[in-house]
């Protein structure tokens, strides 16, 4: 089987954050047909040991679990319908979802490893909840490995050796705005789409625009408007793409149209679309008695999205992102903000916590953090980057293609893991994976076939070593 036949597998299944129950199943029936032995946890983290060669094991590790996102007119359940993986124009895509290249990818070529003749001593490592409480690196036994070096199959970039990564912070922030009876005379749902959306490490600083705070900045525009309900975004290391507001006002429709439209002039995103649709006494009989924020509470909502400071915070001498926070989610009828935070300097970081502390209560909102998961250093004269190096240097054909080593500004598991196992020596490689977290994430086929090759060469240089 080639990588991509058992990418094309692993797609069937659904495996969402917290249902990762088949992808384990399928790891497991994995091992057992070709008699390789395989450890499974009551988390679904599963290792499967391959032994052909009698050297020091190599870990491999890829967590099995997806970022579920799909466009709003499709009719796609993630806890039972399969990825639809479409190949185009030299890339694998999905229809309308999410693909899971991030990390079905890297689950895919370590069990490509697994299915070959290629002779090793692989301890194969496939972790849960990666895309949000990372609980499956936190609960991983790792007094199961005895191996010295990790590779992690999780980057986005060909080409690229990742030697350093922030650390993530979750936040919340709780509310507690007053609800009154309605002033105003109609009502109106608003919703704000087309944004790209996007990883909120890798992506952060595309100025890809944020719908909770562009959905804000046009209400801003509606006098004395009333917000009856408003959520944007998803989850905490998505930035969002769409958002979505309830809101009271004495404006006749086509005067509320054109307020929005002079805004989005300004705004002067050409991707950006807004839907306004005037909710019917019929059609909104349910919610006729529901109270709203005053036009005060109201006020002051708003203003605490348009002020948030989402975005990058700091960056170092490579003008590369060392902090920044991702307004992820705004949802009024859970009175909650969930945010994620990144930063890979300790000092920085403190900063940056203690600015959204003072942010919090200068809006009446209460600070929480709710976990955080640690980053990850490697010094570039270690082993694992020489192999890696060495290996690069002997599979490349294009010598115009040259190797980067870098930090990233993301969180990964292999910093929980590396905390539990401080000796070991970790990086991470992976092919060309662009728009991940977002339905427009897409993999490069030729890419995934020379990292497959890169990874081929690096086992074979390791076993040498």
């Amino acid at each position: 089987m080639t990588v991509i036949d058992i990418f094309k597998e692993i797609a069937l299944i659904p495996r969402e954050t917290g249902n990762e129950g088949k992808i384990a199943d399928y790891l497991c029936q994995f091992a057992q047909k070709r008699n390789l032995k395989y450890y499974r946890d009551e988390y679904n983290n599963v290792i499967i040991k391959k032994k052909t060669i009698d050297v020091k094991p190599l870990i491999l590790q890829a967590h099995t679990d997806m970022v579920c996102e799909k466009d709003s007119n499709i009719n796609f359940n993630f806890e039972k319908d399969s990825i639809e993986v479409i190949e185009e124009n030299g890339f694998l895509k999905a229809n309308g979802t999410t693909l899971g290249a991030d990390n079905g990818i890297g689950v895919a070529q370590i069990l490509y490893i697994l299915d070959s003749d290629i002779k090793c001593n692989i301890e194969a490592v496939f972790t849960v909840s990666e895309e949000t409480t990372m609980n499956g690196a936190f609960k991983l036994d790792t007094n199961k490995l005895d191996g010295k070096m990790l590779l992690n199959l999780d980057g986005f970039k060909e080409d690229t050796i990742i030697i350093e990564s922030a650390a993530f912070y979750d936040i919340i922030f709780k509310s507690n705005y007053k609800l009154v009876n309605s002033q105003n005379k109609y009502e109106y749902k608003l919703k704000l789409f087309g944004l790209k959306g996007g990883h909120s490490g890798f992506d952060i600083n595309k100025d890809l625009g944020n719908s909770s705070i562009l959905l804000a900045e046009i209400l801003k525009e509606v006098k004395d408007v009333e917000i009856l309900s408003f959520i944007g975004g998803t989850k905490f290391n998505v930035i969002p793409s769409e958002a979505e507001a309830v809101i009271k006002t004495n404006l006749q429709e086509n005067n509320l149209k054109n307020i929005v439209k002079l805004k989005l002039e300004k705004i002067n995103r050409k991707e950006l679309t807004v839907n306004i649709e005037k909710e019917s006494k019929k059609r909104n009989s349910i919610t006729d008695n529901q109270k709203v924020l005053s036009i005060e509470e109201t006020k002051k909502f708003i203003d605490s999205i348009i002020n948030f400071p989402h975005g990058v915070i700091n960056i170092n001498e490579q003008n590369e992102t060392t902090t920044s926070v991702n307004l992820g989610v705004v949802n009024l009828k859970e009175n909650m903000y969930k945010i994620g935070m990144r930063s890979s300097r300790k000092d920085e970081a403190e900063n940056c916590i203690e600015k959204l502390k003072k942010y919090a209560k200068n809006n009446n909102l209460e600070f929480e953090l709710l976990g955080y998961q640690p980053g990850f250093q490697t010094n570039r004269t270690d082993k694992i980057i020489e192999i890696l190096k060495n290996s690069f240097n002997q599979v490349e054909e294009n010598k115009d293609r040259k190797l980067n080593i870098q930090a990233v500004h993301v969180a990964v598991e292999i910093g929980i893991i590396k905390e539990k196992m401080p000796d070991l020596q970790v990086a991470i490689i992976s092919p060309n994976i662009q728009g991940a977290h977002s339905t427009s994430e897409r993999v490069e086929i030729d890419s995934i076939l020379r990292t497959t090759k890169w990874l081929e060469k690096f086992i074979e240089i390791y076993n040498k070593s």
